[in-house]
């Protein structure tokens, strides 16, 4: 299967990866958020991710999950606004500035309204099966 090497700005709606993709239950949910985010940092070291971004939107404030900024790698929390907002303004935005972007979610509502400005979605489950393949 050929996987594109050009970079890439990955969005990626944080809470529906980790619960929908990793089944974080509320007990563990950021245990499962800590593990993720230095997945995505490992990924982002590899030779296919290396010049790739992604950020991480996850609704509510602020809570412990290691480091929010990292060399490919931001966090942010929605805090008042929706995950989903901030991940549609973002995408639109860079998406208008002629960036590749890849809005990452299984919510289809998101994906469905991201899709209508041409910018492209991908389901959490096949982005980490794709990724997953590429770690050792």
């Amino acid at each position: 299967m050929y996987i594109s090497r050009k970079a890439i700005i990955y969005i990626i709606d944080g809470h529906n990866f980790v619960r929908s993709c990793l089944n974080a239950e509320p007990a563990n949910e950021e245990a499962v958020t800590k593990e993720f985010l230095n997945w995505l940092e490992e990924l982002s070291d590899t030779e296919i991710y290396y010049d790739s971004f992604f950020r991480v939107i996850f609704d509510g404030s602020y809570r412990p999950v290691g480091a929010t900024a990292r060399r490919a790698l931001k966090v942010t929390f929605a805090e008042s606004e929706t995950a989903d907002n901030l991940i549609y303004e973002q995408a639109y935005y860079l998406y208008n500035r002629g960036e590749r972007v890849v809005v990452v979610t299984s919510d289809r509502g998101l994906q469905s309204d991201v899709r209508e400005h041409g910018i492209k979605t991908m389901f959490c489950q096949k982005f980490f099966d794709k990724a997953s393949k590429v770690l050792p």
